[in-house]
């Protein structure tokens, strides 16, 4: 039920001493994925030029406004530094997204396994997003266990991947929203479940959010700056480690996404 898209040609028939017949043969290609692709591409690069584009021009806005004028308000002043660091870290971003596919697409993404306090890595991940959390008056909810025990894990793709999880909750609740997140450890598997009362996502478009540089149709997600490539990387880095990433919405509710990572 599905729009496919087919190229249709159609060819001179030859036989085998090359004269031509009473012909012709057709050939019928199914190429709706190929086209997905370039339009998913041609949505990137849209997405890429703005995302580029609107922090360099703050940079150089706020840059220009303290370099050519005197700001005799300190706190003024701090606001335009603020801004200025906070464009550049966005910048940064998304640099280190576009690295992480590239290392993806060439396998090069390889995981350093350390032993790692794993309280240290969620409050790390935590503390990242909780300005853009603390801007929307979101409630923030954790569920830990009592005992957080050390593991083999890498702590920088997966406190990465984490983010990407909690920003991209953040960024699609609605002011006043909730965001939750619940912790289980066994012997056997760590999951994380990152839960928001957020837009939610539509069915027929749930199994593709974890596809590179996918971005909704909805117009709500359309208003938020975005390039489709941190959940794809959020489900690598799971991957690596030999677990799964699954996600669960319902539209206009929220959406829960479970990072299952095996530990034996």
């Amino acid at each position: 039920g599905e729009k496919q898209v087919l190229r249709v040609a159609r060819h001179p028939f030859r036989t085998a001493d090359k004269k031509s017949g009473a012909g012709f043969v057709w050939s019928v290609r199914d190429i709706t994925q190929q086209k997905l692709a370039e339009k998913m591409r041609d949505q990137f690069l849209d997405a890429a030029t703005h995302e580029l584009r609107t922090p360099l021009a703050n940079i150089r806005a706020y840059a220009e406004t303290l370099m050519l004028s005197e700001v005799p308000d300190v706190e003024q002043q701090k606001q335009f530094y603020n801004t200025i660091n906070s464009e550049a870290i966005r910048l940064s971003r998304f640099i280190d997204d576009l690295l992480s596919v590239s290392s993806i697409e060439g396998g090069a993404l390889a995981l350093d396994r350390q032993s790692v306090h794993v309280d240290r890595l969620l409050n790390e991940a935590i503390n990242k997003v909780r300005p853009q959390m603390d801007q929307k008056s979101i409630t923030f909810d954790c569920t830990l266990p009592e005992k957080m025990p050390e593991l083999l894990l890498d702590k920088d793709k997966l406190t990465a991947a984490l983010v990407n999880l909690l920003g991209n909750a953040a960024k699609y609740t609605p002011a006043g929203g909730r965001i939750m997140l619940n912790v289980k450890i066994s012997a056997e598997q760590l999951q994380i479940d990152v839960q928001d009362s957020g837009i939610g996502i539509a069915e027929d478009e749930l199994a593709k959010v974890f596809e590179k540089f996918f971005r909704s149709n909805d117009p709500r997600v359309r208003e938020e700056n975005g390039t489709g490539l941190g959940l794809p990387f959020a489900l690598e880095v799971a991957r690596l480690h030999g677990g799964t990433l699954t996600a669960t919405s319902q539209l206009d509710k929220g959406s829960t996404f479970t990072i299952t990572i095996p530990l034996k």
